[in-house]
């Protein structure tokens, strides 16, 4: 049994309803059998493409695209964000808990998602015209978090991972630093575009 830290609380928070055992008196832990209900759904959605609500500017004919052929790591989950997120949740449970029964098809849907050449799209994407607000602030944030949770794994897949995510991580750290100088004043509403929960993660 794991304690949990305060993010993945306010990660996971919302899926609790759903989980064998958690009420809102069950002492604030993870069990395995919990991250392995965790992981099937993160599994269920990372690569599931539709349906999708993109969010995507549209610059010409040929910019009406599928996600997966925009997003080629981060089609899933409905949406961009979602998905980073997921991918997220996969390895913190998988470092949590190395011997999941779903650690083979974790590693699976990572080697799939996170190979070289889909970040490169990914990098590709953010680079085209009007993409300066792509998931502001809240999806840059956990792409940074992400790349910090490989990042500090001690694992071959994830040594490997992090190294062809770094690009789309660099990518949005020009964008932090682009746009903060902007900004004249904080975003305290409580939904995505709030800056102090996109800055603690981008600081970490």
């Amino acid at each position: 049994m794991h304690k949990i830290s305060l993010l993945v609380l306010c990660s996971l928070t919302a899926l609790c309803s759903s989980v064998p055992g958690v009420t809102p008196r069950t002492e604030l832990s993870l069990t395995q059998e919990q991250a392995s209900h965790f992981a099937r759904l993160a599994l269920k959605c990372v690569q599931k493409e539709y349906p999708n609500k993109p969010d995507h500017t549209i610059n010409d004919g040929d910019d009406v695209r599928s996600p997966k052929a925009m997003h080629p790591a981060f089609y899933g989950c409905f949406d961009w964000h979602s998905t980073v997120h997921g991918h997220w949740m996969l390895v913190h449970l998988l470092k949590l808990f190395p011997n999941l029964p779903e650690a083979r098809d974790i590693r699976k849907a990572l080697s799939a998602n996170l190979s070289d050449k889909n970040v490169a799209g990914e990098v590709a994407y953010l680079k085209q015209a009007n993409r300066a607000s792509f998931e502001r602030t809240y999806g840059w944030a956990w792409l940074l978090k992400l790349a910090e949770e490989l990042r500090s794994w001690n694992d071959d897949d994830g040594r490997r991972w992090s190294k062809n995510l770094q690009p789309l991580a660099d990518g949005f750290v020009e964008k932090y630093l682009s746009f903060l100088p902007k900004q004249n004043y904080p975003i305290r509403t409580g939904v995505h575009p709030n800056t102090a929960f996109g800055l603690a993660f981008a600081l970490d």
